[in-house]
């Protein structure tokens, strides 16, 4: 479990840039020079491989995790000094030290995140044997506690530099979605207002504000309350229904009302909860549909049915009149020794 947060640690550091920093180069030539070596390394060390992130002296860019000196540092928090690898245990055996390029000596540091992470070593090495008294271990030490620090910042920095380019492109969906949304919502032929949580106005369309303009010879504003604006007879209806909305319940009502110079308009209603990014109520949108032409159709409809139905009627009362004549004659036909006068042939 440890290694496995280890691992997503390196992962983090991994993606950084680090190669040709100025900074962490120049602590490189430091290390190099306080050790009198030739070859010095900030290397990272993941699953099955070390990376040379950062390199003085060589130009690989990755070995085999198997291969790597810096496994045994990365197992301590202390400075690992090996003057002679072929008389460490550790590593007489391993093949850059049997084969070429044939190291002799080696120390690393490792570097330990913030979190308590070894992500892996800052380190120096020879092809020759030699030893490093504590001043020159004190100074890698320190080096690879700066290294580590300016790591960091990297990190954060490339962090900040994301979160920023998230925001920004959130920043833009969220324009375009409310150009969107400003566009429908304006471009609606249906009276639409946003209300607060206490009947205040907080947005409306052009559809609202012309209404309210034509009825009443206002300029409907932001912040004022729409209740003066509501028919005394749907004042009542109005208030319980947007109470019943800040409560999250949505709601429907129709009518009709009288506006003298507009005529009688039919209308439909809505109430619904108003919604912010964090699903709270903050509000009721009220919107309210035309629908007199499709109210005067169904009237035209139902008037069409009524006539037909009576004509229907009439027509049924006057067939069943001579159908009624008909059938008596036939019983009369049907009885016996009855013979039809004699004017029904002329």
């Amino acid at each position: 479990m440890i290694e496995d947060l280890r691992l997503q640690a390196v992962a983090r550091f991994n993606d950084l840039d680090l190669e040709n920093d100025p900074e962490l180069l120049e602590i490189l030539d430091l290390a190099s020079a306080v050790s009198i070596t030739p070859y010095a390394l900030i290397t990272f060390l993941d699953n099955d491989t070390e990376y040379l992130k950062v390199r003085k002296g060589i130009t690989a860019a990755s070995l085999p995790r198997d291969l790597s000196f810096c496994i045994h540092s990365i197992q301590q928090n202390d400075l690992i000094l090996v003057p002679d690898t072929k008389e460490d245990e550790r590593f007489a055996n391993n093949p850059l030290v049997t084969g070429e390029p044939g190291i002799r000596f080696y120390a690393g540091m490792p570097l330990t995140t913030q979190d308590g992470y070894n992500l892996g070593t800052l380190c120096v090495y020879d092809f020759e044997t030699r030893t490093l008294s504590a001043h020159q271990q004190t100074v890698l030490k320190i080096l690879a506690n700066q290294v580590i620090k300016i790591m960091e910042i990297k990190l954060a920095q490339q962090q900040l530099a994301k979160n920023q380019e998230e925001l920004l492109a959130q920043r833009k969906i969220n324009i375009d979605a409310n150009i969107k949304l400003r566009s429908f919502f304006e471009s609606s032929t249906n009276f639409q207002v946003l209300l607060g949580q206490k009947g205040e106005v907080i947005d409306f369309n052009k559809s609202a504000y012309k209404f309210i303009k034509a009825v009443y010879q206002q300029k409907l504003q932001r912040g004022e309350q729409l209740l003066p604006y509501i028919r005394p007879e749907f004042a009542d209806t109005f208030i319980e229904r947007y109470q019943q909305a800040l409560l999250g319940k949505k709601s429907l009502e129709e009518g009709e009302t009288d506006y003298e110079q507009m005529g009688v308009i039919y209308w439909e209603a809505f109430f619904e909860p108003a919604f912010n990014d964090e699903n709270e109520i903050i509000g009721v949108s009220y919107l309210i549909r035309n629908i007199t032409e499709r109210r005067l159709k169904e009237q035209k409809i139902i008037s069409q049915n009524k006539s037909l139905l009576k004509i229907a009627h009439i027509q049924a009362h006057e067939f069943r009149a001579p159908l009624a004549t008909i059938m008596g004659l036939m019983n009369l036909i049907k009885e016996e020794n009855y013979v039809a006068p004699v004017e029904y042939f002329e």
